[in-house]
């Protein structure tokens, strides 16, 4: 009887073992096909929004490097990422920030044609006055279209109030100031800049 007993139990604990790793197996699997759809999602979503800073042609997806750069202009480990198409350079997003805003820090991001003329800026955190400062975004108005095609030597990147080329909007004169004198900062650094030298990151999704 005692030895039925022990078979019975050790049949009863190796169909446990069995049923555990079963269920583990298939966790772990459908957590691996998960991600990988994650993943995708993540890529479709990066391309979708590279595609809107940088000239890109036709559905191909782009390659994107990732490096950190940081400077005292720009902020510390920020993004700095070069973007191929077809192995076709298609240009550079930088990430950068200012405390020259109201409500600091107020964080840009834009995109910039290989041979580093801005192709669109964009607002990526603001923490301005609403109805004052996020005047300056695109979902409010087309102020940061005025910088589009521009390099570092091809305009006073100050706003008309202090001597340089660009408007401010009313009642977001520090905001408006801010994202000219930021855009001239990051484009400085981007010419300054070794992009081979600096270290790798991750795209961030």
């Amino acid at each position: 009887m005692a030895k039925l007993n022990f078979t019975r139990a050790l049949g009863a604990g190796l169909a446990l073992g069995i049923i555990g790793a079963l269920c583990v197996f298939l966790i772990l699997n459908a957590r691996a096909r998960t991600a990988e759809q994650i993943t995708l999602n993540e890529e479709a979503r990066v391309n979708r929004a590279t595609a809107v800073l940088l000239p890109v042609d036709g559905d191909e997806p782009l390659s994107l490097d990732c490096r950190l750069i940081s400077d005292p202009r720009i902020g510390q480990n920020m993004r700095f990422v070069r973007a191929t198409q077809n192995g076709e350079s298609k240009g550079y997003i930088l990430t950068y920030s200012t405390s020259r805003g109201y409500s600091n820090p107020l964080i840009l991001v834009a995109g910039f044609t290989p041979d580093l003329k801005i192709h669109r800026v964009d607002i990526a955190k603001s923490n301005e006055t609403p109805g004052l400062g996020d005047k300056v975004d695109h979902e409010h108005g087309n102020y940061l279209d005025a910088l589009a095609g521009l390099g570092l030597d091809d305009a006073n990147f100050e706003v008309k109030k202090f001597g340089g080329d660009f408007d401010y909007i009313t009642g977001a004169t520090v905001t408006s100031r801010a994202v000219i004198l930021a855009t001239r900062d990051a484009l400085e650094v981007l010419n300054e800049s070794d992009f081979e030298s600096l270290p790798s990151c991750r795209v961030r999704r």
